[in-house]
């Protein structure tokens, strides 16, 4: 049972978490009933069944959402982490005419949800936002119950990874596009930068909340700290009444919280890592304080007015934008429940702009490394794949996003002026700046392996002129040798004996006639093996007054 919190925005923009005690957990359910693990038994759940059919993605859940009860001795028993009460649901509440002022409500558990939807009819006239934060079945029971929107829009949610290594028991695949409607709902994926304020550990890391894969990069020289890229999603739908009004449902990931496994940190003094011994040390903080504001900058009568920014989470950011900036739209937009995709498109666009930034000041840093040394070749080379596969993967991310949106994948006119609240240019301009990342991301990878070619081929000279030595010195040995198998070495030309001084002038002779004959032939010879030494007795015509090939500084006598 996990309790929740009730969100409060002071005026710095901050989350002050209140938590209260959810409602009593139900009975043990039915393993084998169809979306057991997305909500309570009821009507919703029937409704999630009739569909299953069609989408059999709905049978089952995702296999990296379930974890081993640490109680369980054996260890085998296994729970969703998708528990009731594990989530927070806000709601933004408007009348239904003028420039919105909306109004914030925190619901304290289900049960207080439920009472809201009980009291609340349907037909209304008034312009409503629910934003919930996590998934817990308890809550999608409720609102997917009283809405009941398509329960892929909760299953698309809950997904964590789409293909693995291991295993492909989970598909989080676009629907038709032709069944795509993104002025009714769409979903999205996008990625968040968070600093750690430790240098750990460079390996593979899930968010121990929304299981969520957390891509570390390598800590900078220097640098006690780590800058990691979470997976994130986020679904927008909406639906209008017949009175004039419109609800909106909008569900968002939790900040991180903690990390699984449990990270490594950088000890200097044994240039090695090693366990955290209190792993709540280990906090994250947006990434140079967060991504860019993409409003149009305030007039200085009203700056003063607006609360700053909280940068702490989705959910802060959304109720930030909607309570302190709505009145940037005007009050014929807000007719529509479209209006408030606005923000929501712009936050995740913002995340890919600062995204995009961060990859482009890490390949200029692995470029002045190849130009200047060769060193931890290595290293390189696994950040440079690194980056091109994400790079591949982000552009992949943003063509579903710029299909779920309705928007053309290439764009004609990037550098025409619209108006900010425009969000097919971001998109369009975040996928055509990750495509040119991955080209030349792969471009430096073909770099790198032309210079270890060289470095190889470097590598390969400097054996063959040890060998080079090495036949220097049996070239002084040889005539040695052979002069004393030719005079056998014996009678008057042993060793004491009265001719044993000619076999030292016989050797000597032959080892300095060897050497001249050497040095004779590697200076007279070009790299043709054609004779270059200008002798007058030599031949004419064409062959002499062909010019000389430049002999190259790698004769046998250059090493």
């Amino acid at each position: 049972m996990f309790p929740t919190r009730n969100l409060n925005v002071g005026a710095n923009g901050a989350v002050n978490g209140a938590r209260r005690s959810a409602a009593p957990s139900p009975s043990p359910e039915d393993k084998t009933a169809i979306g057991y693990w997305l909500c309570d038994e009821g009507p919703y759940r029937d409704y999630i069944a009739a569909l299953s059919g069609s989408n059999p993605g709905l049978k089952r859940p995702d296999p990296n959402n379930e974890k081993t009860d640490p109680n369980d001795p054996a260890k085998k028993k296994k729970h969703h982490l998708f528990k009731d009460g594990n989530a927070l649901v806000v709601l933004l509440d408007a009348e239904g005419s003028g420039d919105p002022s909306f109004s914030k409500k925190d619901f304290v558990n289900s049960q207080d949800l439920r009472r809201h939807f009980e009291e609340t009819p349907k037909d209304h006239d008034r312009r409503r936002i629910y934003i919930m934060e996590g998934l817990a079945k308890d809550y999608i029971s409720i609102i997917g119950g009283h809405f009941f929107m398509d329960p892929s829009f909760f299953q698309r949610q809950e997904r964590t990874c789409v293909w693995s290594n291991e295993f492909t028991p989970t598909s989080d695949a676009l629907p038709q596009p032709s069944l795509l409607d993104p002025d009714r709902s769409f979903h999205l994926q996008y990625c968040e930068l968070r600093q750690f304020t430790k240098a750990i550990e460079n390996k593979p890391y899930f968010c121990h909340r929304t299981r969520r894969h957390v891509g570390m990069t390598p800590p900078r020289h220097k640098e006690d700290s780590t800058t990691g890229i979470l997976r994130r999603k986020i679904s927008w739908w909406c639906r209008t009444t017949s009175k004039g009004g419109w609800d909106v449902v909008i569900l968002c990931d939790p900040q991180l919280d903690k990390l699984d496994p449990k990270p490594k940190e950088y000890d200097p003094a044994s240039r090695s890592y090693k366990e955290i011994p209190n792993t709540d040390s280990l906090q994250s903080h947006p990434f140079q304080d967060g991504y860019i504001d993409f409003l149009p900058p305030r007039s200085h009568e009203t700056a003063g007015g607006k609360d700053p920014h909280p940068h702490s989470s989705m959910v802060c950011d959304l109720i930030h934008y909607f309570k302190n900036h709505a009145d940037l739209l005007s009050e014929e937009d807000w007719k529509t429940p479209t209006t408030s995709s606005i923000f929501v498109k712009k936050i995740v666009a913002a995340h890919y702009l600062q995204l995009v930034d961060y990859i482009k000041a890490m390949l200029p840093s692995l470029e002045l490394r190849l130009t200047t040394a060769w060193v931890e070749e290595q290293d390189q080379w696994k950040s440079l794949q690194t980056i091109s596969r994400r790079c591949g993967n982000y552009r992949d991310d943003i063509e579903d996003t710029l299909l779920s949106l309705g928007y053309p994948v290439e764009a004609t006119e990037l550098h025409r002026r619209v108006h900010w609240e425009n969000c097919e240019k971001d998109f369009q301009y975040i996928y055509f700046r990750l495509k040119i990342l991955k080209e030349r991301a792969d471009t430096l990878m073909g770099a790198m392996t032309g210079l270890a070619s060289i470095a190889g081929n470097r590598q390969n000279l400097e054996e063959a002129k040890r060998v080079k030595r090495l036949n220097l010195l049996a070239l002084l040995f040889i005539p040695l040798a052979y002069t004393s198998s030719l005079f056998s070495m014996q009678d008057n030309y042993a060793p004491g004996n009265g001719a044993f001084w000619v076999y030292w002038v016989s050797a000597l002779s032959a080892v300095i006639l060897t050497l001249f004959a050497t040095w004779v032939l590697d200076s007279a010879l070009d790299e043709a093996a054609q004779w270059q030494v200008p002798l007058k007795f030599w031949g004419k015509g064409d062959q002499a007054d062909r010019a000389p090939l430049k002999k190259r500084t790698t004769g046998f006598y250059n090493l």
